[in-house]
């Protein structure tokens, strides 16, 4: 059986699937003081409900997400070693310490470190126990690096280094630096968050693994994430796109709506496949080479504070409380929901109560519920036009894809989330294509997480003349015996390479995919004298089985 937990903004929910079907499920108030309260009252529940021999856990967790956004993340020690170009120091989400030393792009060192510039950087940094370095071209050797984390070893208060080319493999310095910064941010608050959820599994005699899932619809073993807690940014939206998925409802070009209680999040769909952010997510407006679903947030769902200022009507994005029909002290969306039919829930007399509240001179609490859910499904509809145009105007990379440029042109909404069956079918009508509410499709991120496949992935390159194999992903820089390395062999290579650091996690390598392959000549006096050949594979992300 999987167990699939995910945390929400408003509600925790909890399902149990096995062989293709939902055994049990439910859906808790999210414990914002201490979500694991949440979490392990979701997890009772349903285990009472389908008892038995739980196979995997897996958690779509918004610790990661929550402390970004709320400014909770602990002060990081970034160390960069750019060497010569640009400065990026002022594009950093935190303050730099820039070192000497220089890694030049074919993976030579061409100025060395300075271990005083390290220890003195160390210092500089008293106040912090988690650091991050970042080297430009670590990624084709990443030497200094790995020196720096050395060097920590002897300094009194260091607990962790983020090594930037471990996190991602591929090149970008910015997006990497960021990278490295926020996974140590946030790498003790996720520690201890692992620790608990260890403990707590134990007492209750689940000896399952955990997994954590990812942003682009991966899960990593708790093990995996305790290192890398960066990937679980957005996990959120992400375990909706795979309940979709799970429950095989979007086909051809359409828009899926995850509507909760306190955000929707859009994505876009291509032939049932979810369309990803092509360069990596953005955290807080700082560019990041975690990989991830192209997603927009909405702050408005069924808990979005209504209230009037100046006789202008506001929804969202704040969250006060639940609907007053259901004990809260505040209008709400739901509420609206509620006097115009479409929800069935709480005292519906406090629901009218809430829109009396709102109303304007003269208007009756029907008129002012359909005025509150007009202006809801117009914020909806402005994302989702804003998001379509920033689709429509990526930039193209190739001459294929400027000659078969095509417009995306969505047929229908998929409406998922606890808030969805009232309000996907306004937006639906809104933008004049069709809808759908699957069955089950309140608890899809529970159902996305429980089904997700476990993922990793991996950055072989070669450069044959000077015979160098480098891994960034596993530190590897290693000498290579033959010359005549072809694409074919570095193929096999990031197969072997994947398949052990699968292997090491208890990841199965059964379905790996190329992300990226590269290869050029290197010429010098007008002769071939060798090639650099990049391929990066990954296990592709999805769903271990279907659930009807």
């Amino acid at each position: 059986m999987l167990l699939g937990i995910d945390v929400g903004g408003t509600f925790t929910d909890a399902v149990i699937v096995a062989q293709g079907k939902m055994l049990a499920k439910t859906k808790t108030v999210t414990t914002h003081g201490d979500l694991l309260q949440g979490i392990f009252c979701a997890i009772d529940t349903v285990m009472s409900e389908a008892p038995g021999t739980i196979e995997r856990v897996t958690l779509s967790t918004t610790v990661v997400t929550n402390s970004l956004v709320e400014g909770t993340i602990d002060p990081v020690g970034l160390l960069v070693i750019p060497g010569p170009g640009m400065n990026i120091a002022p594009l950093l989400p935190g303050k730099a310490v820039v070192l000497s030393g220089y890694i030049d792009h074919r993976g030579r060192e061409t100025a060395k470190l300075i271990k005083q510039e390290i220890a003195d950087a160390y210092q500089f940094f008293t106040d912090r126990s988690c650091f991050a370095v970042s080297g430009k071209f670590a990624v084709r050797n990443p030497a200094h690096e790995l020196a720096v984390e050395r060097e920590s070893a002897g300094m009194s208060g260091v607990k962790h280094v983020t090594i930037a080319s471990q996190i991602a493999g591929s090149l970008n310095f910015l997006r990497r630096t960021n990278s490295a910064y926020f996974n140590a941010a946030v790498w003790d608050k996720f520690r201890q968050f692992a620790a608990a959820v260890e403990g707590a599994l134990v007492a209750r005699g689940v000896a399952a693994p955990v997994h954590i899932l990812k942003a682009d619809g991966g899960t990593m073993p708790l093990a995996m994430a305790k290192c890398q807690p960066v990937e679980a940014i957005f996990t959120g939206p992400a375990a909706s796109v795979l309940g979709i998925m799970a429950i095989g409802s979007c086909k051809g070009e359409a828009i899926s709506l995850d509507i909760g209680g306190t955000t929707t999040d859009i994505a876009l769909w291509h032939n049932g496949v979810p369309l990803f952010a092509e360069r990596g997510a953005a955290i807080g407006g700082y560019p990041t080479a975690v990989r991830a679903f192209w997603l927009r947030s909405v702050g408005l769902g069924g808990d979005s504070w209504v209230r009037r200022s100046n006789d202008k009507l506001l929804i969202g994005p704040e969250r006060v409380g639940p609907a007053m029909a259901a004990g809260g002290m505040e209008p709400t969306v739901a509420d609206a929901m509620i006097v115009a039919g479409l929800a069935d829930f709480g005292t519906r007399s406090l629901a009218y109560q809430a829109m009396k509240q709102v109303a304007l001179p003269g208007r009756t609490p029907e008129q002012t519920a359909q005025e509150v859910l007009a202006g809801a499904t117009d914020i909806i509809c402005t994302a989702i036009s804003d998001m379509l145009a920033a689709h429509q105007a990526q930039p193209v990379y190739t001459v294929n894809d400027m000659v078969n440029t095509k417009t995306f042109t969505p047929a229908a909404i998929i409406g998922v989330g606890g808030t969805a069956a009232g309000l996907a079918p306004l937006v639906a009508r809104r933008l004049k294509i069709d809808c759908l509410v699957p069955d089950n499709g309140a608890v899809a991120n529970a159902l996305g997480a429980a089904v997700a496949r476990a993922t990793t992935d991996i950055t072989v390159r070669v450069d044959t003349e000077q015979r160098l194999l480098t891994v960034a992903e596993l530190s590897i820089q290693e000498k290579l015996s033959n010359k005549s390395v072809t694409m074919k062999d570095v193929r096999q290579l990031a197969e072997k390479y994947l398949a052990d650091r699968s292997d090491r996690f208890g990841i199965l390598p059964d379905e790996a995919e190329t992300l990226y392959e590269e290869e050029f000549n290197i010429v010098r006096g007008f002769q071939t004298t060798g090639k650099i050949i990049t391929c990066r594979k990954q296990v592709k992300p999805g769903v271990l089985t279907d659930v009807r």
